[in-house]
């Protein structure tokens, strides 16, 4: 058996809990957003979707700004009357952004072994950068591979408040993914795997979604890993994210549709926690 020496891990619910941070800052936000405004909550999360799916992602940072029915009742000075509504989704998420327990230890352990690590994630670039930078990830993982960030209008405040710098990694090299091109994408992974310069008998691969991770890496016949953990579908709070993400109903039908449930088994499951993967990385 080849020896594994590079781990490429999956990001949101894999090393965090994506879908409780976006869902406890989005709430605190809009729950704001609904106090102040009194508009209609079914008619500002149709808004926000259909804002969502223009940009193509669940975490438009100018959502508020955009939104027509706020538009509509405090033109320019939307960002002066929701100012508690942003100040909520801050606070939420100084309290709320962790990673899953075990993963930086586990991550670092790997790095100690000699393991390259990279990460690939469907997530903006500039969303994922904020949170590697504020996790402790930037050198704990050695590449990230990730979209782009989405176009931002002319008429909107620049979204970036400080100096280039403050936002670049010290040490981990960032790549963009093709635009467009999204998991479960076999092609990608394997371009990935050419990237790091290595063999798919050396790669393990480790995703918390049976479709878009575990079917992707079987596909390209690399070392698969089911962060059971991290599965997120089957929460409440999943229905939330429905009403206002970025999916189109096509997206959402098509993952519904594409794969009966059972018919992906993953060779390896961490039913616990991300530190279940080491045994993997041990020499044989």
């Amino acid at each position: 058996m080849v020896q594994k020496r590079v781990l490429i891990t999956d990001v949101d619910n894999t090393l965090l809990d994506w879908q409780e941070l976006w869902y406890q800052t989005f709430s605190a936000m809009m729950d704001k957003v609904l106090e102040i405004s009194g508009v209609d909550p079914d008619t500002l999360y149709a808004e926000a979707s259909v804002i969502h799916q223009k940009y193509g992602t669940s975490e438009y940072s100018r959502l508020l700004e955009e939104l027509p029915s706020l538009q509509m009742q405090y033109g320019g000075d939307v960002l002066t009357v929701m100012a508690p509504a942003i100040d909520a989704f801050r606070e939420t998420r100084r309290r709320v952004l962790a990673l899953y327990p075990t993963v930086g230890e586990t991550l670092a352990t790997l790095k100690d072994k000699g393991v390259v690590i990279a990460a690939f994630t469907e997530s903006k670039a500039f969303y994922t950068n904020y949170r590697f930078r504020k996790l402790g990830l930037d050198g704990l993982v050695d590449v990230l591979y990730s979209p782009e960030d989405h176009s931002m209008p002319e008429e909107t405040v620049a979204t970036r408040y400080y100096d280039v710098d403050t936002y670049a990694f010290k040490h981990t090299v960032h790549h963009y993914t093709p635009e467009g091109e999204v998991k479960p994408n076999p092609d990608i992974l394997l371009e990935i795997v050419r990237d790091l310069g290595v063999s798919i008998d050396e790669v393990v691969y480790v995703g918390d979604n049976p479709l878009k991770d575990v079917f992707m890496a079987q596909q390209a016949g690399i070392t698969d890993v089911h962060a059971a953990y991290g599965s997120s579908q089957h929460k409440p709070e999943y229905e939330l994210l429905r009403k206002v993400t970025h999916w189109t109903p096509e997206m959402v039908e098509r993952e519904r549709t594409a794969l009966r449930p059972g018919s992906v088994v993953a060779t390896h499951v961490l039913t616990e926690n991300f530190a279940q993967i080491l045994p993997l990385f041990e020499a044989s």
